[in-house]
């Protein structure tokens, strides 16, 4: 009986669309921003791990005067 008020509601509906997969993939980038700049934490965090556990530590020698020290790589102080 009545035509239609909208006559474009197609071409504006893929203009939604376009529009809203430009703001998800916005969205998709930042996160994956987030999540690398998280894993470089994470792997600085580690390599420091790392290096403290294989450092040279001062160990006591229970042989020795208590003045003097030896070093022993790999030791760790109860880790």
């Amino acid at each position: 009986m009545f035509a239609p008020l909208d006559m474009h509601g197609e071409k504006r509906s893929d203009l939604h669309r376009a529009a809203r997969l430009s703001m998800l993939h916005e969205r998709v980038v930042k996160r994956f921003d987030k999540v690398d700049h998280s894993a470089d934490a994470v792997e600085t965090a580690a390599d420091a791990f790392v290096e403290a556990t294989h450092r040279l530590t001062v160990m006591p020698d229970p042989f020795r005067p208590a003045r003097k020290s030896q070093m022993t790589a790999g030791w760790t102080l109860g880790l």
